[in-house]
């Protein structure tokens, strides 16, 4: 990012405040914008017809809500299918238990049995999960930012079509370059205050949150990335938000 020399003029435009008191040093000033750890396009993980659409745009989700549901008939006749054999396998792995107790029964066989109870039980579970992947959920909380999903939608698992973006709008995050002759005057944990471009009256504050290890040799700078802190009163927060981020030595908090 390209250090903003002109202190004068954003000083006056970001407000008195940091006139006040003669001799305080000026802050560091550099560009950046807001962004989000987290971002994912959300496909369905098996070959079905959505049936149903849960969410929208801009709809605030949970980690492992629905978002939309496949026709699910077939996957319950699949279920149903397996527990029957599953049902079957368990009866005739009992009855050759207490055959073996009689000495009716081979160890071997019985051993046969408890096999093929354990393959069935098995085939079972995987119905089941299968089953549930006919409920397409949210990775994590977010918001849904993009819906490409239709009702009536035949989605197949191999082919990752996208169905829906969500975004997580936390930790919200700026990241800036600064000169490697910062590298000793700062640390994790020391605050910033962070001032939107467009909206100088939503300022609010960050926290360092992860200084690099190494400098890249072509600029001679150093990443740091920022925690923003996220007022609820200030909604135009959001990721893609262009900023100022301000070193004020404000020390660490």
């Amino acid at each position: 990012m390209i250090r903003i020399l002109q202190r004068g003029a954003l000083i006056g435009l970001l407000g008195a405040g940091y006139a006040a008191g003669a001799g305080k040093p000026e802050p560091e000033v550099y560009a950046s914008h807001l962004m989000v750890d987290q971002e994912v396009t959300v496909s369905a993980r098996i070959t079905g017809v959505i049936e149903k659409i849960n969410v929208d745009r801009g709809s605030a989700v949970k980690k492992g809500q629905s978002l939309a549901t496949l026709e699910l008939q077939e996957f319950e006749q699949g279920v149903r299918e397996a527990k029957e054999e599953m049902q079957l396998r368990r009866v005739e792995l009992e009855r050759a238990k207490a055959l073996s107790a009689g000495n009716i029964m081979s160890k071997a066989e019985l051993d046969e049995k408890a096999a093929r109870y354990a393959v069935a039980l098995a085939a079972l579970e995987r119905m089941r999960a299968i089953r549930d992947y006919a409920f397409i959920r949210a990775p994590f909380s977010g918001v849904v930012t993009e819906k490409y999903a239709r009702v009536g939608q035949k989605v197949i698992d191999n082919q990752n079509v996208p169905l829906f973006k969500i975004t997580a709008f936390e930790p919200l995050l700026a990241r800036v370059y600064l000169p490697e002759q910062h590298l000793m005057s700062i640390r994790r944990g020391d605050r910033v205050e962070v001032v939107p471009d467009k909206f100088p009256k939503a300022r609010t504050t960050g926290v360092i949150q992860y200084i690099s290890p190494t400098v890249d040799a072509a600029s001679g700078t150093f990443q740091v990335i920022v925690h923003v802190r996220r007022d609820p009163a200030q909604s135009v927060l959001r990721p893609g938000l262009a900023v100022k981020v301000l070193f004020n030595n404000a020390g660490r908090s």
